[in-house]
């Protein structure tokens, strides 16, 4: 019997986990700020998926992750079972279209996905800076010592 799939590994890291999650969110608010844009600029509902493949590669959002292009394609299709966009294929100009829902208008609005991903971010900032307090008062205990064995030395 073939093995079921399984979105995470058992073994992924808190902190992977935490960086892609981070990093989806921050990839649905930037895909709902361009769809708004060409909505409000180009007075269209609809945009190449495409554009939003090559746009997103010129970003940092996805560096460090091995294979991207099926990365943005489980986002996108994330967002599609959510409810933000529709997709479709377009045989007349032979593309894929991505069209913004209502919902997706509505959750823009709100900035649900931009507080989501400034959530985790910070989240991810505390975690390093509680690993160098960490360091630090390690240290600190460390020179501390050494001061109180260096001064009873000497006395």
């Amino acid at each position: 019997m073939a093995k079921p799939y399984r979105l995470y590994d058992i073994k992924t890291s808190r902190k992977e986990l935490l960086i892609e999650n981070a990093s989806k969110y921050l990839f649905f608010a930037w895909t709902l700020n361009r769809l708004k844009e060409f909505l409000l600029c180009r007075d269209a509902k609809r945009i190449n998926e495409g554009y939003i493949t090559k746009s997103i590669h010129k970003t940092e959002l996805l560096k460090g992750f091995k294979e991207p292009d099926k990365l943005v394609d489980k986002w996108l299709a994330d967002m599609e079972f959510i409810g933000l966009i529709r997709g479709e294929y377009d045989p007349r100009i032979d593309q894929h279209l991505i069209y913004i829902t209502e919902k997706g208008i509505e959750e823009y609005k709100k900035q649900t996905y931009h507080v989501l991903a400034a959530n985790l971010l910070e989240t991810q900032e505390s975690r390093r800076l509680s690993r160098i307090a960490i360091i630090i008062a390690v240290i600190s205990v460390f020179v501390a010592i050494g001061i109180g064995i260096v001064s009873i030395c000497y006395k």
